[in-house]
Parts: structure tokens; C-alpha cells; sequence
């Protein structure tokens, strides 16, 4: 084989080694037909967040939040203080202006901030601090209270 036919067939591997790579890509982003796109990075929630927290600070506080992106606080004793609303993760930057108080938005770089908007209330931000299979904390992003809750179920 000469030098030319060996830079060929060099050449057409590489090539059809990029159009499998690229195609193989370009499928994996598009959903299948009939099937919902996944949510984008920006509204996915991280699983280990799924489920009802107990608050330390308030034995008779707990937050449950729901793989559907609802979320509801409840108050043991007060029925009537049970609330359910939603939650999703969000960008800071692509949030309205101001939502954060004069807190700096480079403040909030590579942290995970999400949402919580319940019906007859304000929307609130928080902030994760630590998530793992048995604590959750929070920081109330504007006005920096600090929740430590652990897992109930």
C-alpha cells in the first residue's frame, strides 16, 4: 500500500469515527417522539432532596419536598398552617432584578439555589449549604436565617 491510500483510508476512518461521534450526540439530546424533554439543568432538583425534613430548630416543623416539584411545610398541632406550593431550582442570574436584596449575585456563584412559591405568599430563595441522605441546610437568601433540618422519612 502506498503512502497515498494509507492517508486516505487514515483520513475516512477519522472522518466516519466524527459523524458516528456526532450523530450519536445529537441523538442523545433530542427526546424520543412521544416522550417529554427532561427538565433543563436549571429546573432539575437533586434527588437526595426528596422527602420530609424535620427541622431542628422547631420539632414540630416539617418540610416535604416531592419529586413532582411540590413542596409543603407543615406545622404539628396546626392544621391549619399546612401549606403546599412548588419548588424548583433556579440560576441566580437569570432570576428579576433585585429578588436577592443587596446581596452581591457573585455571592451565589456554584452554590445550588432554588425557589419556593406557595399560594397567598411571597416567593423565597434558598440557598443549599449541605445536602446528604440525613441533613439539609439552608440559608434564606435576602435574609440570611440559616435552617438545619434532619431526615424523617
Amino acid at each position: 500500500m502506498n503512502s497515498k491510500t494509507l492517508w486516505a483510508v487514515i483520513i475516512i476512518v477519522l472522518l466516519a469515527g466524527a459523524a458516528y461521534w456526532y450523530s450519536n450526540g445529537q441523538s442523545a439530546q433530542q427526546p424520543a417522539q412521544g416522550q417529554q424533554q427532561a427538565p433543563d439543568e436549571s429546573s432539575a432538583v437533586d434527588p437526595l432532596m426528596t422527602g420530609t425534613w424535620k427541622s431542628d430548630q422547631d420539632a414540630k416543623f416539617t418540610r416535604t419536598f416531592n419529586a413532582d416539584g411540590t413542596v409543603t411545610d407543615a406545622y404539628d398541632g396546626n392544621a391549619s398552617a399546612t401549606v403546599t406550593g412548588t419548588y424548583s431550582t433556579v440560576d441566580p442570574l437569570k432570576e428579576p432584578a433585585g429578588v436577592f436584596g443587596a446581596l452581591p449575585l457573585d455571592s451565589l456563584t456554584g452554590m445550588t439555589v432554588f425557589k419556593i412559591t406557595f399560594p397567598q405568599s411571597e416567593v423565597m430563595y434558598f440557598s443549599v449549604n449541605k445536602l446528604d441522605e440525613t441533613s439539609l441546610t439552608l440559608t434564606y437568601i435576602g435574609r440570611g436565617n440559616i435552617l438545619l433540618f434532619t431526615r424523617a422519612k
